[in-house]
């Protein structure tokens, strides 16, 4: 009775996620602005157009990986690929992560501080460091789909079912090339109308997300089933995901606080022309802290992952901001994440040592929602709000961290017993030392920052 009880909830907790990414879909739609007159035509039927393909991929991934095989059809035999293959898909596609995370800073303060608008940017230096980023991941699923063609039996549903990360990695990257086909045509239809919240950057964004958690999983299953750790002590192995989560950090907060990192030059937000309600700027931090803290501690099994990932994040930040030589930038939204993601280690610890059980997802929640109520002054303070309305605050905290919890947690324990499934599956062949991948991740890090250095500033 309560094994059925708790599908029913899953099952309806996995409804109301469904529905909240439609609410949520649209309510970004509006603030990121919607143009007027004649465009609005083309705006509306761009997002009518984008809708059915994004309704075309979720029936595709349903059709590939969750829809019963026809009867008569034998289920596929399970396919695995060599440690070593899914430890340098790893570290490959965490270079391209970074280069991604790097380049969009890097594109920010340009955009900044040289007036390039929309448009007339394609082919400079941080976005071809950026199309470098992407084209690992493109090129890693091109390569997927030439190996499930060659190495797997059946038909193109069982042999995706055969080995699903093979899958994942060609539908991830043929989302990407829409995504990226995308962004450039809209730029051409609005120009500078567009704004950092357009539906292609969000959609690009979701698609990071996705593509991290993908490489955290793959990440996953190179090494061995960890135990929960009292406290997280970092160790070479650490260096992969830990360097993902910050990379998390930095690109989702950039993206979703950049327009209030403008007030603090000065900027304000009806200059823009935009509209963005007090609390969603509250409501954006909370998702992005809960969700990468979740991952951190659950995935990394310590209390103190969380901090760890939060810091390393603050300090790419604030050495980037350095490197670009850059009063433009700011790093105060990722100070302000520390508090929530401590909240998250501290609730972790407690649950592991003094209670002795896992941390569920109603109190980290509760821990997450408490550790933003001193955060407001940081938050109203240095961003200069007006006084915003305290419900209205705490509500948003609250309905943000209790989903992005639950998601995050049903997450974890997804990749989680997947991974439990394969156990022994990262012992099958010699590893790559950890040193090893240090200093293949040092080399990709080495690559960007002498594009940075080299690259021309535009006339």
């Amino acid at each position: 009775m309560t094994s059925f009880s708790t599908q029913h909830a899953n099952r309806l907790g996995w409804a109301l996620t469904a529905i909240s990414a439609v609410v949520i879909f649209a309510a970004f739609t509006f603030w990121g602005g919607i143009p007027s007159g004649d465009q609005a035509i083309a705006f509306w039927a761009q997002i009518g157009a984008l809708f059915l393909i994004l309704c075309a991929f979720a029936a595709l991934y349903w059709h590939l990986l969750l829809r019963p095989l026809a009867p008569g059809l034998r289920q596929p035999v399970p396919d695995s690929l060599d440690l070593r293959l899914r430890q340098g898909i790893a570290l490959v596609q965490t270079g391209g992560l970074l280069a991604i995370v790097i380049s969009a800073v890097w594109d920010e303060l340009w955009h900044r501080r040289y007036g390039i608008p929309f448009g007339e940017d394609f082919f400079w230096p941080p976005h071809l460091l950026m199309y470098f980023g992407f084209i690992t991941f493109i090129g890693i699923g091109m390569w997927a789909l030439q190996y499930l063609n060659r190495r797997l039996r059946g038909n193109f549903q069982q042999r995706f079912r055969s080995n699903p990360v093979i899958g994942m990695y060609i539908l991830n990257a043929a989302f990407l090339i829409y995504a990226l086909v995308a962004d450039p045509f809209w730029h051409w239809t609005f120009g500078e109308d567009l704004t950092a919240w357009s539906v292609p950057h969000l959609i690009l964004l979701a698609s990071i997300i996705f593509s991290l958690c993908l490489v955290l999983y793959v990440h996953s299953t190179t090494r061995p089933l960890l135990a929960w750790r009292g406290m997280f002590k970092p160790n070479g192995g650490d260096a992969l995901p830990l360097l993902l989560f910050a990379s998390g950090l930095l690109i989702w907060l950039q993206l979703m606080l950049i327009d209030w990192d403008a007030t603090l030059m000065g900027i304000p937000l009806e200059w823009l022309g935009l509209y963005r309600p007090e609390w969603l700027l509250a409501a954006n931090l909370v998702a992005c802290a809960t969700f990468t803290g979740i991952l951190a501690t659950r995935l990394l099994r310590g209390a103190g992952a969380a901090i760890v990932a939060g810091l390393l994040a603050l300090a790419l930040r604030y050495g980037l901001i350095q490197l670009l030589d850059s009063d433009l930038l700011q790093h105060i939204a990722w100070v302000a994440a520390l508090l929530p993601l401590l909240a998250i280690d501290l609730w972790t610890w407690y649950c592991i040592n003094i209670r002795k059980r896992e941390a569920e997802w109603r109190g980290t929640a509760l821990a997450v929602s408490l550790a933003m109520l001193p955060n407001a002054l940081l938050i109203r303070n240095a961003y200069g709000l007006p006084e915003v309305d305290n419900l209205a605050y705490a509500l948003a905290v609250a309905v943000t961290a209790l989903g992005v919890s639950w998601f995050s947690h049903q997450l974890a324990n997804a990749m989680r017993r997947k991974r439990e499934a394969l156990q022994g599956y990262a012992t099958e062949s010699p590893s790559v030392s950890p040193q090893a991948s240090i200093a293949m991740l040092g080399g990709f890090i080495v690559f960007i920052f002498f594009v940075i250095a080299t690259a021309a500033a535009p006339v």
